[in-house]
């Protein structure tokens, strides 16, 4: 049996689409867990982990890097060319997008309240 596995990414912020490079990420979020040991007992607490998306943006006249910083409360669609997508809620920059001239790139980092496959 043989399936197609994710190769590029599509992300949308609010309806626009993101020309991202290959090589995105996104952390569904959920829970870490911490393991503990009582003897050779193994325990665990839990910390909650908030969804987050990592990518590089080709920065081309459309985009506005100053606005792009601004994002807050958005709807993010992260699409994978093997079929599955993803909707983040409540998604928000994480820190200030830094224009690489030499690649003609930022890098896009993001978290957001939830995350869901659809």
């Amino acid at each position: 049996m043989s399936g197609k596995i994710t190769g590029i990414a599509t992300i949308r912020v609010d309806g626009q689409e993101y020309p991202s490079e290959r090589g995105a990420t996104l952390n569904p979020g959920g829970v870490n867990r911490n393991v503990k040991m009582a003897g050779k007992r193994p325990y665990y607490n839990e910390e909650p982990v908030a969804p987050t998306l990592q990518c590089s943006v080709l920065h081309t006249e459309e985009l506005d890097l100053i606005e792009v910083g601004k994002i807050r409360n958005a709807t993010v669609l992260f699409e994978c060319d093997n079929g599955q997508d993803y909707l983040l809620s409540g998604a928000f920059v994480t820190e200030a997008p830094q224009l690489n001239t030499s690649e003609g790139t930022f890098g896009l980092n993001m978290a957001a309240r939830t995350c869901e496959r659809i």
